[in-house]
């Protein structure tokens, strides 16, 4: 018997993606991002979340991302404290995990991905948090 996952189907960065409902804490209305003064490299600066900081992803930093972003409409709040900025919000679907397809060759997202998913004809990238964590600490520590 397969399990399945509810995923979150949105927009971000210029890319449909897919994000486990299990990952997220919660999506929120986006509010302004206060930058950081020689922040740490893919980070945005942070916004006041539930009375305590939290740093936000910047969608720039990744390669393949965007080299300017429009203003967000809802940033999603994932379990390790990261705030991911969306550009909107489609729905959400089940997909089995085992279903997984393996990244495009030469997407330069496939390293903070886990996959990607067939949803209605289209290959939709599932966002891998632990991956995209992993990124961000290589590029902190990058000279």
């Amino acid at each position: 018997m397969s399990e399945t996952t509810l995923l979150l189907h949105t927009r971000a960065a210029g890319r449909e993606i897919l994000l486990r409902v299990a990952d997220l804490r919660e999506v929120v209305a986006f509010t302004p991002v206060t930058p950081l003064p020689s922040g740490p490299p893919g980070i945005q600066g942070v916004v006041l979340h539930e009375g305590e900081f939290l740093p936000v992803l910047d969608w720039t930093a990744i390669e393949g991302g965007p080299t300017r972003q429009g203003p967000p409409m809802a940033m999603a709040v994932l379990r390790p404290r990261l705030g991911l900025p969306l550009d909107g919000l489609t729905g959400t679907l089940e997909s089995p995990e085992e279903d997984l397809l393996d990244p495009a060759e030469g997407d330069p997202w496939a390293p903070i991905l886990a996959g990607l998913c067939r949803v209605g004809g289209q290959d939709l990238a599932l966002l891998d948090p632990d991956r995209l964590l992993a990124l961000l600490h290589r590029l902190r520590k990058a000279p």
